[in-house]
């Protein structure tokens, strides 16, 4: 694990808990005391954490409250591409599927087009979604608990992960923050980077849901190879230098909408 992805692990642990131990930090990225204070150290100088005996509580300054994911921003960004991604997305869902949906807004979009006559199960792990499925009359819906992010409306527990472990699907559909052709598929949050290993592991057909926006970018938090998906979605913007190679791919089948 190189030094800036350390650092950023840190960053988002520390957001989420707000004030952490050196020894809880040591554990999570399985290095010593020593790299850990050097590593806050340097985060220090920058404002980002507060350095106390035996801990660290986290500073939020105002580039990064500006610059901080929420569902509802993401909500309004290429809206229209979004849709299109749907509903292509959803006419690949057959009769009795089992499906599950991740988090985020082209996930949200896929849950509220999905048909009301359609019998399936729904998994998912993001309030948002849970609530869109639950009123679908002929959606089983299986949901995971946990600790609730206001941002992006996910749910994430040890015992969340342990459900999406027991259960499969024949299709996942799958959002990113990040798509590189070198650098693989990435969020920016490390807890979604579990979460979304776990479904990819419990499905048979993997699906990445994205918009042409994501293709370039590299978040810190790399969950899976462009290989790793069977089916790509994204809308006609993208261009041709970042369609060539997927197109070069023989496993992958490629939409641009």
């Amino acid at each position: 694990m190189t030094k800036q992805v350390r650092l950023e692990k840190i960053k988002d642990y520390l957001r989420q808990k707000k004030s952490v131990t050196v020894q809880e930090l040591a554990d999570l990225l399985k290095v010593s005391h020593m790299t850990v204070r050097r590593d806050l150290t340097e985060l220090s100088r920058h404002d980002t954490v507060k350095i106390i005996h035996g801990g660290v509580l986290y500073q939020e300054d105002e580039q990064d409250y500006k610059s901080k994911y929420t569902i509802a921003d993401a909500r309004r960004h290429m809206r229209e591409e979004k849709k299109r991604i749907a509903r292509k997305a959803v006419s690949l869902i057959e009769q009795g599927d089992i499906i599950i949906i991740d988090a985020g807004s082209t996930g949200e979009l896929i849950a509220e087009y999905l048909p009301d006559n359609l019998s399936l199960t729904v998994i998912c792990y993001a309030l948002n979604i849970a609530d869109i499925i639950s009123a679908k009359p002929n959606c089983s819906l299986i949901v995971t608990g946990g600790y609730y992010h206001q941002s992006s409306m996910v749910l994430e527990s040890k015992e969340g992960l342990d459900l999406l472990n027991q259960n499969r699907a024949n299709k996942t559909f799958i959002t990113a923050s990040g798509i590189s052709i070198n650098l693989g598929v990435t969020c920016s949050n490390f807890f979604e980077r579990t979460t979304k290993r776990a479904v990819l592991k419990s499905s048979s057909t993997r699906i990445l849901v994205a918009d042409s926006s994501k293709f370039g970018l590299v978040k810190t938090g790399f969950f899976a190879d462009i290989e790793d998906f069977d089916i790509i979605i994204t809308d006609s913007k993208a261009d041709e230098k970042t369609l060539t190679p997927l197109r070069a791919m023989e496993k992958l089948k490629l939409y641009c909408v």
